[in-house]
């Protein structure tokens, strides 16, 4: 086997959650390893070395193996459906996990050889341990077990320490700073999940009291910084790598269960504190909440934003 790769359609914290499995894998594996993905800038500023190939699906080459982690529930995947079978590999493994229905009708394509090629499909639900850093690298290692055992062999001694992987300084050319920042990170999607603007406000004040605040926007949320929220200062970030810069410089970041939030506690972050709505998201906080072998991090819903000031007193 000269070449793997691997495709993963989903937010910035899926793609951090994957990291540790593609820097084993590249320790261990020949050949090339292409990695498919919405952020491969970002990825690429962390392999700087080339030991993983980023690139768009559309210019993706032919590879003996492709390992599609999904999410497939997700209605944006359906267009990249079509190039995604007919990507000529060797070997193809299917992950499905957002949609069960989704997940049958993937399942009776390929037991039936519907494309005409070597198929193994893998329900995700059926690998999980716990955290989705865990369960990315046993999915990938279970595609191993089905079509090379020496691949596989030599990645499962790894399983333990897969942890120790998920940490910016392994890799190169990250330079901490003194961290001195409050960072606010506001999240546009926080208000779909039934966040309102007296949610920020409090958190303003009580951050306050700590020292001084900078309020971050997103290309997502450029929108909302007109909006009166006191006297604090604000900033608009574009780039990732801007971002990155600016967690290094941080002590605290506040923000909701998002990218950012998962970036700060991958750039060690001191204090991340990640808020999340009091219904429907409760399921979702072990699997995918931010970690870090480094930073306190803390998981407040909506209704504890009291809670913070003690919360931080007592760091």
């Amino acid at each position: 086997m000269k070449s793997i790769a691997i495709y993963r359609d989903d937010g910035l914290g899926d793609t951090l959650f994957t990291i540790p499995t593609l820097k084993i894998l590249s320790s261990i594996f020949d050949g090339k390893i292409y990695y498919l993905n919405n952020f491969s800038n970002f990825v690429g500023n962390l392999f700087c070395n080339g030991e993983v190939i980023l690139q768009s699906i559309d210019s993706y080459r032919e590879t003996d193996l492709v390992i599609f982690l999904g999410p497939w529930g997700k209605i944006r995947n359906f267009k990249h459906f079509k190039k995604i079978i007919n990507f000529p590999s060797k070997y193809k493994i299917i992950s499905s996990y957002s949609s069960k229905l989704i997940s049958k009708m993937y399942k009776f394509l390929f037991s039936k050889n519907f494309f005409y090629q070597k198929y193994f499909f893998i329900d995700f639900e059926n690998i999980f341990e716990g955290h989705d850093i865990l369960n990315t690298f046993n999915f990938i290692l279970h595609s191993f077990l089905l079509v090379n055992n020496d691949i596989y062999e030599k990645m499962r001694v790894f399983k333990d320490e897969i942890f120790n992987f998920y940490d910016y300084r392994i890799f190169a050319d990250f330079q901490e700073k003194e961290r001195k920042k409050i960072v606010l990170h506001w999240t546009y999607k926080s208000f779909d999940l039934g966040a309102k603007l007296e949610h920020y406000e409090t958190l303003i004040n009580y951050l306050q009291k700590f020292g001084d605040v900078l309020v971050v926007f997103g290309p997502y949320e450029k929108k909302y910084m007109d909006i009166d929220i006191g006297n604090v200062r604000k900033v608009f970030i574009e780039n990732i790598m801007d971002y990155v810069e600016l967690c290094l410089e941080s002590f605290m970041l506040v923000g909701f269960d998002t990218g950012p939030v998962h970036l700060a506690s991958f750039f060690n972050v001191p204090v991340v504190i990640s808020i999340f709505p009091d219904q429907g998201f409760d399921y979702r906080v072990k699997r995918w909440a931010p970690f870090s072998n480094v930073s306190k991090i803390f998981l407040l819903k909506y209704s504890q934003l009291k809670d913070i000031e003690k919360l931080i007193i007592g760091i």
